[in-house]
């Protein structure tokens, strides 16, 4: 009785496409590839983690996921392709949550910045990371406390860099230096500048620990504190802020994925629901340990709350930096 349930439904497909044929009927998504555009270099941990993702996500929709690297202007040469893309969900971005690669950054080149609500809608979360106040082991500082008054005894204001200025790292450095009440050099780089910091050209840092726990791990860098409210399983010596005498002192960075503004809702869902079986896979799973972040599977609704929410925490931020949010 199935088989030739089928057999009918088949007859009366063909008889439909027969009799109208100017009636389109849309193919499922995806029936093409589907690109993730990020403006970042490959290898970087938000690289690492999208590729990984890609993997996943490719064998599970039955069509490939590719990433392709646009680096350069703040992220915004990546963003600026996938806001005029069609709204179809085959161009998409990974960038931070807190959207400064769609805004921020325009702001600062002087270009008008893109909505992340309408010229954008957000998918999901790929991931959360974990942030460390960084120091070169030369410098012979064991906390916090030690870093502080290492400004009492210095003419000069201590030196930080960061990736662009009102960046991620540029403005918990700033926080961090506010909260132990030294004032601070900001000292932007266009590459890492962890080897600087390492040789004890910079004072200290504040950045991502998928990037720097090699470095920690192998002496050349010492963290005295990490930003989350749990200790890092991959750096399970150093301790949380509040442990280090920073009460209330966190912060956690995360990469959303984006498809441009008006893509479907059923689109968004699929991508979405995909997103996030990839990021329980065993090989996704220890791509993550490996890395020293968090997968973060939020539904497309409570991933735009995230969004809303760490971008009103940056402007604020800036606010008091900069006496302007944007």
């Amino acid at each position: 009785m199935k088989a030739r349930s089928w057999q009918r439904r088949g007859i009366r497909m063909t008889m439909l496409a027969t009799l109208a044929p100017g009636i389109a009927v849309a193919a499922p998504f995806p029936d093409a590839p589907i690109r993730i555009v990020l403006g970042i270099p490959v290898g970087a941990s938000p690289d690492v983690v999208a590729r990984a993702l890609a993997a996943e996500m490719s064998v599970s929709l039955g069509q490939a996921v590719v990433v392709e690297n646009r680096p350069g202007a703040g992220g915004t040469l990546a963003t600026s392709v996938v806001a005029a893309a069609a709204p179809d969900g085959y161009t998409l971005n990974a960038s931070g949550c807190s959207a400064d690669a769609i805004v921020y950054s325009f702001v600062m080149s002087g270009r008008a910045p893109l909505d992340p609500f309408k010229d954008f809608t957000p998918v999901g979360q790929l991931m959360r990371d974990h942030w460390v106040v960084l120091v070169s082991p030369e410098r012979g500082i064991d906390n916090l406390q030690q870093l502080a008054a290492m400004k009492r005894d210095a003419a000069q204001p201590l030196s930080f860099p960061s990736q662009g200025e009102g960046s991620s790292p540029h403005l918990q450095a700033e926080r961090l230096a506010r909260k132990l009440g030294f004032k601070a050099l900001h000292v932007p780089y266009k590459d890492s500048p962890l080897t600087d910091l390492a040789a004890g050209r910079l004072d200290f840092a504040v950045q991502p620990s998928a990037a720097s726990q090699g470095l920690v791990k192998s002496g050349k860098l010492k963290a005295l504190a990490v930003l989350s409210s749990e200790r890092l399983r991959s750096l399970p010596d150093v301790p949380t802020a509040a442990e280090a005498g920073l009460p209330d002192f966190t912060y956690n960075g995360g990469i959303c994925l984006w498809a441009p503004g008006g893509t479907p809702k059923d689109v968004v869902a699929r991508l979405n629901v995909e997103l996030n079986r990839a990021a329980k896979t065993p090989a996704v799973a220890a791509r993550f340990e490996a890395l020293g972040v968090d997968p973060t599977p939020l539904s497309p609704e409570a991933t735009t709350r995230t969004v809303a929410g760490m971008m009103a925490d940056a402007d604020e931020l800036r606010a008091a930096v900069f006496g302007k949010s944007r």
